[in-house]
């Protein structure tokens, strides 16, 4: 799509927001902003932000709603701003820009966040303007140009916008343009790898095995140019590897059963295989053949996931009996167990290597839970009807998406590390399950 938009830019408040006018194309010299949200921290702090009604003319209002509700569901993703209805600050927005805006109304509400549109005519749906100011100072902190808008581009738009505004906020704004890549069921009993943003826009297939196999547990290179995946057969296991463009290779292992291969930083891949009677974690080597073991015990070893590093790797073993997550230096030394008690699969390490998330059997049902490999404290993130599995963290470790049963059918859901309300991800008909988190774009 190409998108005939300009981006103007005014000044730059400090390290976290970006600051750009839109008015007559001169900077104007702004005062450092002080509003910012630490999503990593331990509590989770919230802004009120309300969005006032666009000012469009009567030829743009259709597309000016259609925006302004692209951005509201954008926004729903992002826990720690809460919208608050215009209606209910008696605040004064005479236009767009901040010299036409009572904030006081705002302020006295206790409202952090002034989001406004504003529309001209020109080519196409004509042009439009979004600000974010923030009220106590009444500073921009995110503007946006665009002209010669057209309808095709309004969830792009909203989506850039809302990036930005996360930026200036939290120094992290590559949620709205990553990539899950994850499992649909593809008729008879096949599945296959798809690919989407996570707000549901770029949805992509990436396989069509249909009903000649299953394609199941994706995993992306942390360059985000391949996903590996397990191809499971009539007969056998066998080692999936799409490589951004056309028909996936397909290797065949010394193993009947091949099972959640993970990408390592160097962009080698581990899975668990069988050879030696029960499964054991081994890094492949060339022509993805097996080579050294990473993870052998008396249990069966499986799921492996590395931090950025590449130097910690969290896995699944059952030697105590049952299922149990474990740590380990990739480069030698023993595991280190990291649960407790009870059922636990499905680790996901943070690219930071601090956290991992993993699911718990409770009451017959999976949760998602979080361990803290500085505290030992274990933390319950999911809860609700429905059983919740496959937890895969974002590339900023804020984000967790995890597959969910809580609306009947397996869906692809999003909360945070600190267990915000889970937002679905739209992924179109059907189940969606076994998602994983891409990098950000290079």
């Amino acid at each position: 799509m190409t998108m005939r938009a300009n981006m103007r830019i005014f000044g730059i408040f400090g390290l976290l927001a970006l600051v750009l006018c839109l008015a007559a194309g001169q900077a104007l010299a702004q005062q450092q902003t002080s509003l910012a949200v630490d999503i990593q921290g331990p509590g989770q702090a919230k802004m009120n932000l309300v969005m006032a009604r666009p000012f469009a003319g009567g030829g743009q209002l259709t597309p000016a709603d259609k925006l302004q509700d692209l951005i509201n569901k954008d926004l729903q993703f992002l826990p720690f701003l809460q919208l608050v209805p215009p209606s209910s600050i008696p605040g004064q927005v005479g236009g767009a820009t901040a010299d036409q805006i009572d904030f006081k109304p705002f302020s006295m509400g206790k409202i952090d966040v002034l989001v406004t549109a504003n529309w001209k005519p020109g080519p196409n749906l004509g042009s439009v303007e979004l600000r974010a100011y923030e009220v106590y100072t009444q500073k921009v902190l995110v503007g946006k140009g665009y002209d010669g808008v057209t309808d095709a581009q309004l969830p792009d738009i909203a989506d850039r916008f809302c990036m930005e505004l996360m930026l200036a906020l939290t120094g992290q704004g590559g949620f709205f343009n990553s990539q899950i890549a994850f499992v649909k069921p593809s008729g008879g009993k096949g599945t296959d790898i798809w690919t989407v943003r996570p707000t549901g826009r770029g949805l992509t297939r990436v396989t069509s095995y249909n009903e000649l196999g299953m394609a199941v547990s994706p995993s992306w290179s942390f360059d985000g140019r391949r996903i590996a995946f397990t191809l499971i057969g009539s007969r056998s296991h066998y080692l999936g590897v799409w490589s951004g463009g056309g028909k996936p290779q397909v290797y065949t292992l010394p193993s009947t059963n091949v099972v959640s291969p993970r990408f390592l930083p160097d962009g080698q891949i581990a899975v668990s295989l069988a050879l030696h009677g029960k499964a054991d974690i081994y890094v492949l080597g060339a022509n993805y053949q097996p080579g050294r073991a990473i993870a052998t015990s008396p249990g069966i070893d499986v799921s492996p996931t590395f931090d950025a590093s590449g130097r910690l790797m969290a896995f699944v073993s059952d030697e105590t009996g049952s299922p149990n997550i474990y740590i380990k230096d990739v480069s030698g030394g023993s595991p280190r167990r990291l649960t407790s008690s009870g059922y636990n699969t499905n680790p996901s390490m943070s690219p930071d290597g601090k956290l991992v998330a993993f699911t718990k059997q409770l009451g017959g049902a999976q949760k998602v839970f979080v361990h803290d490999l500085s505290t030992g404290q274990e933390t319950q993130v999911t809860s609700g009807g429905g059983s919740d599995e496959n937890p895969s963290f974002s590339p900023d470790g804020y984000f967790i998406a995890f597959s969910s049963t809580r609306s009947g059918q397996k869906k692809i859901y999003v909360t945070t590390r600190h267990g915000a309300q889970p937002v679905m991800i739209p992924t179109g008909d059907g189940a969606a399950q076994m998602p994983c988190w891409g990098p950000l774009p290079q």
